[in-house]
């Protein structure tokens, strides 16, 4: 799991504890990355300029095979300037990033790793 996104990390040392099966692993990891969404939301200030792309509404969940994360939708693509800053366009300086996902994801991490937990274990009880 080389994506370092914490999901996968707390995901990684539950799963060496219990033996869960595919579909549980799935389960929880896209309700963690619900709950990481709900709580990311509102630290994304919306856009003055275009009103077609806030950050904010093109959060969503993404489960391809194993695979969950939490993506914005393409024509979000400037979320990573915004999160982590920018040099100006006319090359004089910086614009700071707003390290929205890195301060939630700090914030509610534990929160999530508890919440996969809690999850695996009434899936274990049956």
């Amino acid at each position: 799991m080389a994506n370092k996104n914490g999901f996968a990390e707390a995901l990684n040392d539950i799963n060496t504890l219990l033996k869960v099966n595919k579909t549980v692993e799935k389960n929880v990891l896209q309700e963690a990355a619900e709950y990481f969404i709900d709580k990311l939301k509102p630290h994304i200030n919306m856009s003055d300029r275009d009103k077609q792309t806030h950050l904010r509404d093109s959060l969503k969940v993404v489960v391809k095979d194993d695979h969950v994360a939490v993506e914005f939708d393409d024509k979000a693509w400037y979320w990573y300037l915004a999160d982590k800053g920018h040099k100006k366009a006319n090359g004089k300086g910086r614009v700071k990033g707003l390290h929205f996902t890195r301060n939630t994801f700090d914030a509610e991490g534990d929160k999530i790793a508890d919440i996969m937990a809690q999850r695996i274990l009434d899936e274990m009880k049956g």
